[in-house]
């Protein structure tokens, strides 16, 4: 078994600390909104989650035998893509509006993106590293599982050291687009700044639309479409880095958003 598979793990969890890290002791952003935005985000995944154990399995069914392989990886990559959006652009809205966020500056709006996205990183990071790390010292453990389970972890952790890159990079580019939803879900509870609601909805969804059509890819192809796939996630996650950028630089102020006060004094 090939031990070095560990940095993927290892290297997703550091994605998510340093990103934290750095953006604490670059701006002094309150470590309560990194916490806020773990928790938003915790709450905005718990209905996907019922809904992979209920409804989903019947809906792609009803997809494979309305409209074979091509309608079930379009029309469910939009119910990916749509449930993504709405649950976790709209926990984040709500989570503004119902909070100090809704005032937040942009570096403190910004701490609860990376919050949201360093806490999806590492959740994800530390079963997967339990695992690896309980079979790598105790094989032994293997032979208590089904012939199928046992021979699919063998190949997974006997593949090639440069898939550790893989999650690593797939997280990364996955929290800047994160980063970039959840600023606009914030600002989107400004008046006149709605409309940004709909575009965080909107590029969220794109994220993960593909993720019907990938998972089927990767079930088809060699080991070597992983790189292919995460450009996708690359494209998506550069695109919110440089916008994220910029929103913090315009980051608009309550003073910009308010009407000026009537003038109520009478002439004498």
């Amino acid at each position: 078994m090939n031990s070095l598979l560990l940095l993927g793990p290892i290297g997703m969890i550091l994605v998510g600390v340093v990103s934290w890290v750095y953006w604490w002791r670059r701006t002094g952003a309150n470590p309560r909104l990194f916490l806020l935005g773990g928790v938003v985000w915790a709450v905005s995944i718990a209905p996907k989650f019922i809904m992979d154990y209920t409804v989903s399995p019947a809906i792609y069914s009803w997809l494979y035998a309305a409209g074979g392989l091509a309608g079930t990886l379009v029309i469910g990559g939009l119910y990916v893509g749509a449930r993504t959006g709405l649950f976790e652009c709209g926990a984040t809205y709500l989570a503004a509006d119902r909070s100090s966020l809704r005032d937040a500056s942009a570096e403190d709006a910004a701490a609860f993106g990376i919050g949201f996205g360093a806490t999806e990183a590492v959740v994800l990071a530390v079963p997967s590293l339990i695992q690896m790390v309980s079979l790598l010292t105790n094989p032994g453990l293997l032979d208590a599982l089904p012939l199928d389970q046992r021979v699919t972890i063998l190949a997974q952790l006997n593949s090639p050291t440069w898939l550790a890159a893989v999650p690593i990079v797939e997280r990364a580019f996955t929290l800047l687009a994160h980063l970039y939803a959840s600023l606009l879900a914030i600002s989107a509870v400004r008046p006149g700044l709605r409309r940004r609601l709909l575009w965080a909805v909107v590029y969220k969804g794109a994220v993960d639309v593909p993720v019907p059509y990938f998972q089927w890819l990767l079930s088809t192809s060699t080991s070597a479409i992983f790189y292919l796939i995460e450009l996708w996630v690359v494209a998506l996650g550069t695109i919110g880095l440089f916008l994220s950028i910029r929103m913090i630089r315009e980051w608009p102020r309550e003073s910009e958003l308010q009407p000026p006060l009537e003038d109520k004094s009478v002439n004498s």
